[in-house]
């Protein structure tokens, strides 16, 4: 029987990476939230956290910058892609863990800052409940969450918009939630896992986040850094906020 593969797939035309246990994708670099949080956590003297880190788009640049990261995703075939990614003299500032939200914990007070960057779309209600008053314990006052999470404006859920306002419009509290998205993707697309998604807006996820005790920093809408077809002109492709814990 051949070894599981540990290798970073190739990127697609488009700059998207697939993961290796068909979640979506990430990229081969960093969103524009995901360099705020690689800045913040260059000059943050205590530990931080990548929750999410897939082949590390994030964690290699904080590490190169100078911090000390822990690298958590719940494949452990991404965290062996990504050290093996990491030069030796900075292998020491990193720690990998192997889990996923919202059943991972950590010790309360121990980072300075967290990102989780298009994870919380995979969540249902409940569970990003209890994944962000985990955050907001594991941050030490004064650190900073960063998020990024899809959004019913881009792809192929965008022709689910209309529902998704009138959901809101009636205060529910999760109406992007789709219990099954299989039916909207194209004939022939791969099965992504979980079946559900939880899509939101800055409304939407700056409220989760005031609900776990965070102070909202920024919360607005994010174009993709992938050259997608079906991305949304007004650049709504991705929410992106951070919050504080005071």
């Amino acid at each position: 029987m051949s070894a599981p593969t540990t290798a970073v797939p190739r990127p697609l035309r488009d700059g998207r990476i697939r993961t290796l246990n068909n979640r979506g994708f990430t990229t081969g670099a960093p969103d524009p939230l995901s360099e705020e949080f690689i800045a913040f956590a260059a000059q943050c003297p205590a530990e931080v956290l990548d929750l999410g880190c897939a082949f590390g788009v994030a964690t290699i640049p904080a590490l190169e910058a100078g911090a000390r990261v822990c690298a958590c995703d719940m494949d452990s075939r991404h965290l062996t892609a990504l050290e093996t990614r990491v030069r030796p003299a900075i292998r020491a500032n990193l720690i990998l863990q192997c889990g996923k939200a919202p059943e991972i914990d950590f010790e309360e007070q121990r980072f300075g800052a967290i990102l989780s960057s298009r994870v919380f779309h995979f969540l249902d209600g409940a569970a990003v409940d209890i994944t962000l008053a985990k955050m907001f314990r594991w941050l030490l006052p004064g650190g900073k969450l960063f998020l990024v999470a899809d959004t019913p404006y881009a792809g192929v859920l965008r022709q689910c918009v209309p529902e998704y306002l009138q959901r809101k419009e009636r205060g529910d509290r999760w109406p992007g939630f789709i219990a099954d998205y299989a039916p909207y993707m194209p004939r022939g697309s791969r099965r992504v896992d979980p079946s559900f998604i939880n899509l939101m807006d800055p409304d939407i996820l700056s409220d989760c986040c005031r609900r776990a005790g965070f102070q909202i920093e920024e919360a607005d809408f994010m174009r993709r850094i992938a050259k997608l077809d079906d991305a949304d002109s007004q650049g709504r492709d991705h929410v992106r906020l951070v919050g504080i814990r005071r």
